[in-house]
């Protein structure tokens, strides 16, 4: 059994556009509108970005630290793992992204997640196109041994 160590709750509400059809990323934002294009993008106006993060959680994320997600709508819940990388910057202002990859934005929480919009259940994404329904993603910094043999390579193209 998995040890919680500490979490943060990031609050969001639905969207018209939400469709939840991205295969390798799940996004929420604090912007209020989003296009049909943003397919990966499960929440707007979101309570918290990737700069809004408790200090203690960007340490251990930072760290290489192990994360487990847990989305939250109406009666359903999916949960989900990553793991966080000394390369994340975590300054994005808006956005907050999951991603199975290792690529590495300002606006990435954690790689290497073993879900995306895509896999979430399709009952929670119908619930997330009414822009009066709430969600939460709780981010949980778990115990475990920190992962760092997962980091971002650097390419050197000199």
């Amino acid at each position: 059994m998995t040890k919680k160590i500490f979490s943060q709750v990031i609050e969001f509400r639905g969207h018209e556009n939400v469709l939840g059809t991205h295969q390798n990323t799940l996004e929420v934002t604090k912007e209020s509108v989003i296009s049909r294009r943003a397919d990966c993008i499960i929440g707007v106006c979101a309570s918290a970005a990737c700069a809004d993060l408790d200090q203690d959680l960007v340490k251990h994320i930072k760290a290489g630290g192990q994360l487990q997600f847990v989305i939250t709508v109406g009666e359903f819940s999916s949960e989900f793992s990553g793991i966080g990388s000394r390369e994340l910057e975590l300054t994005d202002p808006v956005e907050t992204v999951l991603r199975r990859s290792s690529f590495v934005s300002p606006r990435t929480l954690a790689i290497h997640c073993d879900t995306a919009a895509i896999d979430l259940p399709r009952g929670m994404i119908k619930l997330l196109q009414n822009p009066k329904r709430r969600g939460v993603i709780e981010v949980n910094a778990i115990e475990g041994p920190s992962l760092p043999y997962l980091e971002t390579p650097t390419i050197d193209f000199a």
